[in-house]
């Protein structure tokens, strides 16, 4: 990792293990907690994860048990912990067992605990090598039960922004799965703000008025924002939506700045406690729009080309002053098909 890279931005930490509810719970509490040390990464595929490590320099790695086994050498890992199901005392030689069953805030505690051993052990093995960063002050994390059943964090409420570089790679299911989830907890609205979002194809039970309608309640300085965004909303597995703009033109003439005073409204004075804002390319004023997000997610594949656009639009935040876009970013590897012919066509 380049010394302008570990400056601007945190390393990489990734999460494998094949229990998917238990890791994505845990996945999302960590990644919150220590936001500003590491780049979060999660995997359900081992060989998914080796391919990603083959390119990308790890920091921490938080494995289960049963795919470590399976893995012969991951000496170039600093820093290792294993998920097991029976309690362990001891760290071991190349990694620190980590006991699933327990509070997400003592799993979190062991982390930052192991963390200062593998220092410690790094110190005495590389004279003169210096720390990346100074540890963290412990943070007191609400206890979680021993199902790990999800709770809202501070991260998961305001605005929630799902963007990519990256095209037809289902950016939008993704955010559509994740505002569903979300809804289980609290009131979530969602928005789509590309320019050719499909909203027929992913709301077919169309509603009368857009977001452009919206757009235009907000100009006439109205104050019943509230009332008129509950008159426009369809519903989809529990959470609200409103259909996207139908013409692209019509979208780009919105300037960043009324989005987002439109957002801090809805925020204001609708119900909604969190907003899930599906972005794409066309929008006026992308990057401030991202920079008021509590959480960005990047979906991405493991292409030549689409690392290629990854990287390209990591080093624009950094180069124009909006670098800590990353410090809140959870990227999302997802599994591309070759002949998903649909996909290509609507996302």
């Amino acid at each position: 990792m380049s010394e302008e890279k570990r400056r601007n931005v945190s390393g990489s930490f990734v999460v494998c293990d094949e229990q998917e509810d238990y890791i994505e719970h845990l996945f999302a509490i960590l990644s919150e907690q220590l936001s500003g040390e590491y780049q979060f990464h999660l995997f359900h595929d081992p060989a998914k994860m080796l391919e990603f490590m083959e390119t990308e320099e790890t920091e921490a790695l938080l494995i289960g048990e049963e795919y470590r086994d399976k893995i012969d050498d991951l000496s170039n890992v600093p820093r290792i912990f294993v998920l097991t199901d029976i309690m362990k005392d001891h760290p071991e030689d190349d990694m620190i067992p980590v006991f699933r069953y327990q509070s997400a805030s003592q799993i979190l505690e062991q982390i930052r605990h192991g963390s200062k051993i593998f220092d410690r052990r790094f110190s005495v093995q590389k004279k003169g090598r210096k720390r990346i960063r100074d540890e963290p002050e412990a943070v007191k994390v609400q206890e979680k039960t021993r199902s790990m059943s999800p709770k809202v964090s501070l991260q998961t409420r305001g605005l929630i922004g799902v963007y990519s570089p990256v095209h037809r790679i289902g950016k939008t299911r993704f955010a559509l799965r994740l505002g569903e989830k979300l809804s289980e907890q609290i009131p979530v609205l969602y928005l789509n703000l590309e320019g050719y979002a499909g909203g027929s194809y992913y709301f077919p039970e169309e509603t009368e008025q857009d977001l452009g309608d919206l757009i235009y309640c907000m100009k006439q300085e109205r104050t019943d924002h509230g009332l008129k965004i509950s008159s426009m909303t369809g519903h989809l597995g529990g959470m609200d939506y409103i259909m996207p703009m139908e013409n692209e033109l019509d979208l780009r003439s919105v300037r960043g700045g009324e989005w987002i005073s439109l957002f801090d409204q809805i925020l204001e004075k609708c119900i909604y406690e969190a907003v899930i804002l599906d972005l794409g390319d066309c929008i006026d004023g992308l990057y401030d729009i991202l920079q008021k997000c509590s959480r960005i997610y990047t979906p991405y594949i493991r292409e030549g080309a689409a690392m290629a656009k990854l990287e390209q639009y990591e080093k624009n935040l950094r180069t124009t002053g909006y670098g800590d876009i990353l410090a809140r970013t959870v990227k999302k590897q997802m599994q591309r098909k070759r002949h998903d012919t649909e996909r290509a066509e609507t996302e």
